[in-house]
């Protein structure tokens, strides 16, 4: 029997060419294109889900199946001492509790369950932590999970609000989104794992100056950092580049996947800053 694994859910986003040096499995979440239900990662990519939004498709997202979820911790449980999963903020999704919800009735006493209390390049930066807790022989815990999430920072750009508040990911942003809808907000999550706004650009180009700001102050705080973007259309690509274009280091670009990209929009780009470890 292995010694340890790791679940994340397909939020999660990884750097290209990014390995781990401990086992980590993918439970897909579902996106659904007009009448047809895709598994995020499997099924559909990026690519495709760009080209079916721009084709003007109406676009959904649900939890991981009661099936896959079942399957998944089926043919792992007996192959690893202890198996952590961890997924996206609770305040995001119910994918949290659909796995609760599996362990208990499974009775998987060897699954530990973990809120990242993010997504995309936050939960992989968290799992980065853990990953390398486990290495030097730590424990891993809720706790060290919250610990790595205020150490890191995330900041991102939309094309329009529209996606996220379709939706209903606007977090806090609630009260003010009629405003912001009209404007260009820097969006960050906050503790928790909610949408909340970080600064307000005039146009896209006073959004990237103001991200790349923000990015700044953390590095000034932490001079020994970690940095990594993610980008979903290929335009958004670009601007990455432009803002990272900004810094002595990258350590990683991702690919945002499609799950996250139903909510965002394809014309999203973000910047996850974190102390090093």
């Amino acid at each position: 029997m292995n010694e340890i694994a790791f679940v994340v859910d397909s939020t999660a986003d990884f750097p290209e060419n990014w390995s781990s040096p401990i086992d980590i499995y993918r439970l897909p979440l579902r996106v659904r294109v007009g009448g047809t239900e895709y598994r995020d990662g499997v099924d559909i990519d990026a690519d495709k889900l760009c080209l079916f939004m721009s084709e003007g498709h109406d676009v959904s997202t649900s939890l991981p199946s009661f099936e896959d979820i079942v399957s998944l911790f089926r043919s792992i449980q007996n192959k690893y001492r202890k198996v952590f999963v961890l997924t996206l903020s609770q305040k995001l999704s119910g994918t949290f509790n659909a796995v609760r919800m599996v362990i208990e009735n499974l009775s998987l006493k060897n699954f530990v369950l973990l809120d990242s209390k993010g997504v995309s390049g936050k939960i992989f930066y968290v799992l980065s932590r853990l990953i390398s807790d486990v290495m030097n022989g730590k424990n891993v815990s809720q706790q060290s999970v919250e610990r790595y999430g205020r150490d890191c920072e995330m900041f991102f750009l939309l094309g329009s609000l529209n996606h996220l508040k379709k939706g209903g990911r606007v977090g806090k942003l609630s009260l003010h989104l009629g405003k912001l809808l009209h404007l260009k907000p820097v969006l960050r999550l906050d503790r928790d794992g909610e949408v909340c706004k970080a600064a307000i650009g005039r146009n896209d180009q006073d959004a990237l100056e103001k991200l790349t700001k923000l990015v700044k102050a953390f590095t000034e705080d932490f001079p020994e950092y970690v940095l990594y973007g993610g980008y979903g259309s290929m335009k958004m690509k670009e601007k990455l580049t432009e803002i990272l274009s900004k810094f002595p280091k990258c350590d990683g670009i991702a690919r945002v996947g499609s799950t996250v990209l139903a909510h965002t929009g394809p014309d999203v780009l973000g910047v996850l800053v974190g102390k090093a470890f």
